[in-house]
């Protein structure tokens, strides 16, 4: 029986990459497709650990290596003593550290007959010419067939691997994600005390401008409208800052000094119980102008909890299924304000609600990604042919 082989970009990162291989974990669990799929992970890595701690240690085959790029090459080498009819996965390998292993090693992924699919989670770009051309180099010689988490990436990334087998909207945990009542998080508890709605956005906290600007800097004037137009919430970011010294922190409260709602904005480190957020904000605000996918979307509607996203990107094409007028243009902080309380006026939010949950699980559900991943490998024959999400 043939297995899908996957090898993932980073073994050391938790972020959206290594939740959605998880749930893909689960969802094959569910779909009786255990005996189906053999993830390649570094001996004592933190995907090991959180891979193993999510129940999926018995898809896991353990590599050791020093580093990421020692384990690439030696995880590419297990692969090809594999059989030629398992197909080979690299999800999210686009990393400068892993394309000089991947240029030497793609003409004989190529020429082995292995099926080679390459899964983005990104845009997979480079504004430095050297790592475009690397990039081009290494994908042209393989020539993998792509796999994408939105139509957007899809659009993004062609130019670089131009043979786009299929879009997957990422997965969702229903079991966590959802209505049930919680305990508020400690961390909520003195905001909430004060009795002013939450505007919750999670994210990364990292520098502005780059490709996947999560324009958080976007937050504090959109508290200041609601403020002047008589609704203040307050906001509340939730992620890591990427930055060495807390410095991306300290600029995004600076920020909300400068538009003088300092006393209605906090920043939050992650958690792992972010499903206990998304319950006690009365809006999740997520403008990121170019997001491939946008997870907090989908996590949000599982919740029940209304968004107002960008309307580009992958965030724009998620809402775009399910509540249109929600999207606004991330650059205009006054339209999101303006928004957030149009939406909490009105009376048929409810039932867009409801009904963005019927989407999220007929299309996100964790049984639902993996038959789809499954089907567009090779590994299972589709339910129906040529279906999209």
């Amino acid at each position: 029986m043939a297995k899908l082989l996957i090898v993932p970009g980073s073994c050391d990162a938790l972020g959206g990459t290594l939740v959605t291989l998880a749930l893909l974990l689960k969802g094959l669990q569910q779909v009786q497709g255990h005996d189906r799929v053999v993830v390649l992970v570094r001996r004592g890595s933190y995907m090991e650990g959180y891979l193993r701690d999510f129940g999926g240690g018995a898809f896991l085959e353990l590599i050791t290596a020093a580093n990421q790029s020692y384990f690439f090459q030696a995880a590419l080498d297990w692969v090809d003593r594999q059989p030629r009819n398992y197909p080979l996965l690299l999800d999210n390998c686009v990393e400068r550290p892993l394309l000089g292993a991947l240029t030497l090693w793609a003409l004989r992924l190529r020429l082995s007959g292995r099926s080679c699919f390459h899964f983005c989670h990104d845009l997979a770009r480079s504004h430095h010419p050297l790592g475009y051309f690397t990039r081009k180099l290494a994908f042209g010689l393989l020539k993998p067939k792509a796999l994408c988490n939105s139509y957007f990436t899809s659009t993004q990334i062609h130019s670089l691997m131009p043979d786009i087998r299929g879009v997957m909207y990422q997965p969702v945990d229903l079991v966590r994600f959802n209505s049930n009542l919680s305990l508020p998080p400690l961390a909520l508890q003195p905001i909430l005390e004060r009795k002013l709605p939450v505007m919750l956005t999670p994210s990364r906290l990292n520098k502005p401008g780059i490709v996947n600007d999560k324009n958080l800097r976007a937050l504090p004037p959109i508290l200041a409208h609601l403020k002047d137009l008589g609704h203040p919430h307050h906001g509340v970011v939730v992620g890591e800052d990427t930055s060495s010294d807390g410095s991306h922190t300290r600029d995004l409260l600076a920020v909300a000094e400068r538009w003088g709602v300092a006393n209605l904005f906090t920043v939050l480190p992650p958690t792992l119980a972010i499903a206990d957020y998304y319950r006690f904000a009365r809006v999740v605000v997520t403008l990121a102008p170019r997001e491939p996918f946008g997870r907090t979307v989908v996590e949000a509607l599982a919740v029940g909890t209304a968004v107002v996203g960008s309307s580009t990107g992958g965030i724009g094409e998620i809402l775009g299924q399910v509540a249109p007028d929600w999207r606004v243009d991330p650059t205009d902080p006054r339209q999101a304000a303006e928004t957030v309380v149009r939406i909490r006026q009105d009376p048929t939010t409810p039932q867009k609600l409801a009904h963005a949950r019927r989407w999220v699980e007929q299309t996100c559900s964790t049984a639902v990604y993996a038959r789809r991943m499954l089907e567009l490998t090779g590994l299972m024959r589709p339910l129906l042919a040529g279906r999209e999400p």
